[in-house]
């Protein structure tokens, strides 16, 4: 039986770099029995998604993440919603979706929610026949100016980033630290290595990576969550059904909305949606 997924942070304080290590297979394995396509389809939404997962380590307690991807050619939507905790939904449009593309055309829009009513921050990022496996690393060095990349395992349902550090000395004209793309080189055997063993638990994955250089720092587990609920969806159709009840109904007196993200499907009635609500505004 599969465990919570989880991401790892280590730290590699000779090499100057941090690394996080998504074991996302609990999270790809309840995805699967979600969401409709299949093939070459969730074989692309899955790359997606262990690839914009370990950004949730870019937040801090109370912070959510949300990631809008809007492709043009090919045409999808793509949203993932995560916080600080690890929870998590996601969204992928059309469902029949059904292709693996290399390249993309469109924008994607990077969310952080901060709590206490802060404004959110926000930045878009335009591709144009970016390599698709690329548009995560773009996001990272133009949204987060982050000096760092996202690597997803073929074999796994895993993947890690890595993120080189500032100089601790920064009047220090010289950095002896190596470069992202020699640090990528030089751990790509071991990060393939740990990918073929496919870890599942805490301490097999904390051993694997105290045998090189990293010192483990953290972890949180990851997992899918969605807040919808019945009184959240009568919210959204009352707009709706105020200017065209027909057009929702089809002569019937009930009807059956179904949530994008996690898909679970509420029954509403004529009545639930003509009763003005008892509460506040829904968020």
């Amino acid at each position: 039986m599969l465990k919570p997924s989880r991401l790892y942070s280590f730290l590699d304080p000779k090499s100057g770099f941090a690394l996080h290590f998504l074991d996302g297979q609990k999270l790809i394995y309840d995805l699967a029995l979600i969401h409709t396509f299949k093939g070459a389809g969730f074989a692309f939404f899955r790359d997606m998604v262990l690839s914009f997962m370990p950004m949730i380590s870019f937040l801090k307690p109370g912070e959510n993440l949300g990631i809008y991807v809007d492709s043009e050619e090919p045409y999808f939507r793509l949203n993932i919603e995560t916080s600080f905790g690890g929870q998590t939904r996601t969204l992928l449009l059309p469902e029949n979706f059904s292709e693996f593309p290399i390249k993309l055309s469109g924008a994607a829009r990077v969310t952080k929610q901060f709590p206490g009513g802060r404004a959110p921050y926000t930045s878009v990022v335009s591709f144009k026949e970016t390599d698709s496996k690329e548009v995560i690393n773009d996001i990272l060095r133009t949204s987060y100016q982050a000096n760092s990349e996202i690597v997803v395992s073929e074999i796994a349902d895993q993947s890690v980033m890595v993120i080189k550090l500032p100089p601790v000395n920064v009047n220090k004209n010289n950095d002896e630290t190596p470069s992202l793309e020699e640090f990528l080189k030089t751990n790509k055997p071991l990060f393939q290595n740990i990918f073929d063993e496919n870890h599942n638990d805490t301490e097999s994955v904390v051993k694997a990576f105290e045998k090189s250089q990293f010192a483990y720092l953290s972890s949180r587990q990851v997992e899918l969550f969605c807040p919808c609920s019945k009184d959240r969806m009568i919210d959204n159709l009352r707009m709706l059904y105020a200017q065209d009840p027909e057009a929702l109904f089809a002569g019937k007196d009930e009807l059956e909305a179904k949530c994008d993200y996690c898909k679970k499907a509420y029954d509403i009635t004529r009545t639930e949606l003509s009763t003005p609500p008892s509460h506040g505004p829904v968020n």
